[in-house]
């Protein structure tokens, strides 16, 4: 799909808040690649499942591009159903579901992905992603807090989303917690410094 009507990046309120979708579902050869790794060692089945997501993705790209949206959610939900583990493949069909407004059903597929792949650091991203952008701020520690904690760690906007949460929470101390945390792992990421430095401002402030 060449674009969308919903053209929200997670976070976006620094520059190096880079979203993990970040190219458009027709250009997304890696897509294919995670595909074929998904799939039994016998190479036809491969061949047959990258074919037919490649199939799935032009007819995808075609209905978009007619304005056919709810045809485009029934097949991102066949997609989705045949690799349940790409994040890409799911947050298509949740951002679609976004474009025309199915906010329960988008929660719900986001929700899903959580759920079937709790092994996963980034499994509660788009979940959390989606409670921000609708600012429903209160669900997102119970997601993220556990995410940061493990042992692998999460993508950065994990800490990102959480850090702002807090924030905008008035959470000023956890907010610096999780600045603090992430910095840690990426001592280069100058805007998180500089976010950092904001709520520190607000907590010495008192506001």
């Amino acid at each position: 799909m060449k674009a969308r009507l919903l053209v929200v990046p997670i976070v976006c309120l620094c520059s190096a808040c880079a979203s993990p979708k970040s190219a458009p579902p027709e250009a997304k050869q890696a897509t294919t690649t995670r595909l074929s790794a998904q799939a039994p060692d016998d190479p036809r089945i491969t061949a047959i499942l990258d074919a037919s997501n490649d199939r799935i993705t032009q007819q995808l790209n075609a209905w978009f591009d007619e304005g056919d949206f709810p045809a485009c959610i029934q097949l991102l939900k066949v997609q989705v159903q045949m690799y349940p583990h790409d994040y890409d493949i799911v947050t298509n069909l949740g951002w679609m579901q976004e474009n025309v407004e199915q906010w329960s059903d988008a929660e719900a597929t986001y929700a899903q992905y959580k759920a079937q792949n709790a092994n996963d650091p980034d499994a509660p991203l788009a979940l959390a992603d989606y409670y921000f952008r609708r600012k429903q701020y209160d669900k997102i520690p119970s997601l993220l807090e556990p995410a940061i904690a493990g042992a692998r760690h999460p993508h950065p906007n994990a800490y990102r989303i959480l850090a702002h949460t807090y924030d905008r929470l008035k959470r000023y101390s956890d907010s610096l917690r999780v600045w603090d945390v992430y910095i840690a792992l990426a001592p280069a990421d100058d805007a998180a410094k500089v976010n950092r430095t904001r709520v520190q401002k607000k907590l010495d402030s008192g506001r």
